[in-house]
């Protein structure tokens, strides 16, 4: 896969990480969503501005988890992310 970046969307939703979990802030909704770890570590990673093949990494790394079943899962939480308009894809 070509390697791709993801930009959270501030003029949407805000991210705030907790502890284990994060928050995001949906500004047109004027609503909060409770972020799994899961969920929390890849807004976290895209917040930090890592490319896609660094994600994968990070999570195979975090979550001792095999580079398919990390990427299918991975794709899945971002295609939701950029339906919500929560994040931008943009080619690295």
């Amino acid at each position: 896969m070509e390697n791709k970046k993801y930009l959270l969307n501030t003029d949407k939703v805000l991210f705030t990480p907790l502890e284990e979990e994060g928050v995001l802030y949906a500004i047109e909704d004027n609503k909060y969503i409770s972020l799994n770890t899961t969920y929390t570590s890849i807004v976290q990673y895209i917040a930090e501005g890592l490319e896609y093949n660094a994600i994968v990494a990070q999570l195979m790394n975090e979550y001792e988890v095999e580079q398919k079943l990390c990427e299918e899962q991975l794709m899945t939480v971002l295609e939701d992310l950029i339906a919500k308009d929560y994040i931008n894809e943009t080619t690295a």
